[in-house]
């Protein structure tokens, strides 16, 4: 990941709570015809720090590569926002300014490890759907669905893991540019209509605290 000083998230538990917090992500494999990729929720293995769980469709064109235990890599790219050189207070300076993007994300690489065995694969399941239903009032569990009609879900999809060999990091929030220049960002994205540009405009007002 191409993350400059000024950007690059090192510290390994948050780049851990960024994975908890962004969930999807994107996998990518080497196939004999180039890169196969596949879009879906990974979490950090509970139990475990190094390694993150998930499961596709048997039918997913990335599972015969899977089985291969190949080196992947899983990319987690959060909010991300336009930034418009108009909200600088240099461009008012001296117009020395060009446009550019925030986002924050997190990368991943590490060998596969197919996870074949029944109870393994409802574990990881379970623990996906757990992460996933946590903050939900009324959280719905493996267990709310009858045990046949799990059992015969879990035969329709191919889990595995992947063992981390390393992890970076990027948070992109206007931190090489001056002050003065920062706060018009983060007005201009509190402003916005969207949403990801608010969430951008609210973290980097969190990370000049």
């Amino acid at each position: 990941m191409y993350a400059p000083p000024s950007f690059r998230v090192q510290d390994q538990a948050e780049l851990r709570a960024m994975i908890a917090r962004l969930r999807f992500a994107t996998l990518a494999v080497n196939g004999p015809e180039g890169p196969v990729a596949a879009h879906l929720p990974l979490i950090i293995e509970p139990g475990r720090q190094d390694a993150l769980v998930g499961h596709v469709a048997r039918a997913n064109p990335i599972v015969p590569l899977l089985r291969q235990r190949p080196a992947a890599l899983a990319c987690f790219v959060g909010p991300h926002a336009y930034v418009t050189p108009s909200w600088y207070a240099s461009k008012r300076e001296h117009a020395k300014v060009v446009p550019t993007w925030n986002y924050v994300a997190v990368q991943a690489r590490g060998r596969i490890e197919p996870v074949a065995e029944p109870e393994a694969l409802r574990a990881i399941v379970a623990a996906l759907t757990d992460a996933l239903e946590a903050a939900r009032p009324e959280p719905w569990a493996v267990d709310d669905a009858p045990a046949d009609f799990i059992a015969g879900m879990l035969k329709g999809i191919f889990g595995f893991r992947l063992v981390i060999a390393g992890l970076e990091g990027s948070a992109k929030l206007s931190q090489n540019r001056p002050e003065a220049d920062r706060a018009g960002v983060a007005e201009g994205l509190a402003g916005s209509p969207l949403e990801t540009d608010r969430t951008i405009a609210a973290l980097m007002r969190e990370e000049r605290r």
